[in-house]
């Protein structure tokens, strides 16, 4: 699964756990082998599993970072984007893990509509790290852009929809800026 798509943080979660796994697996077999061929893990050999342990640490972080959150339900996401198909100028990603120096939060969804960004609170690994600090967060990714769009946060699905169906649809084609937007939120997700 690629960024931006429903159950892309669920599929992410199972991904690095096996990996992460796997890597603790090997790295306790060779040691453990080691001290038996050699009878002491004071060889050189043991470096192989202490290098190994590396990329373990790297892969067990990046799992640990979106352990905590969950994709949107399949019913819910299929609701949003038929609800939205219809509307110009509106781009709908999912399970975005947006990465700051504060905090990782998480959005279930994100809508770029019309010269708003909606994202749908789905929490953050930080407990003072709430749904306003994630909207100022995305609010500056957007000043950076150069685009004056607006971004509000919601809690539910049925506030998402009310929120951009009510927003006025523009005359102009917005899928440039759109589109900008949308690749620069997908490099600052996870």
């Amino acid at each position: 699964m690629e960024k931006g798509t429903l159950g892309y943080i669920n599929s992410y979660k199972k991904k690095y756990g096996l990996y992460s796994l796997i890597l603790a697996v090997l790295i306790v077999g060779l040691a453990i082998g080691i001290y038996l061929i050699f009878h002491t893990v004071k060889h050189v050999a043991i470096l192989v599993p202490v290098i190994l342990s590396l990329p373990f640490a790297k892969l067990l972080t990046l799992w640990i970072i979106v352990a905590k959150f969950h994709s949107l339900g399949e019913e819910d996401g299929k609701r949003i984007q038929t609800q939205l198909s219809e509307r110009s100028n509106c781009i709908v990603l999912f399970d975005m893990a947006l990465s700051s120096y504060e905090a990782i939060s998480f959005a279930s969804c994100l809508v770029i509509d019309q010269g708003n960004i909606y994202l749908l609170w789905g929490g953050s690994n930080d407990k003072k790290y709430d749904a306003g600090k994630q909207r100022e967060y995305v609010q500056g990714i957007v000043e950076k852009t150069g685009y004056d769009y607006a971004v509000y946060t919601v809690r539910s699905v049925d506030e998402l929809l009310n929120c951009v169906n009510e927003a006025p649809i523009a005359e102009e084609d917005l899928s440039v800026k759109c589109d900008r937007l949308r690749q620069r939120m997908l490099d600052v997700c996870v």
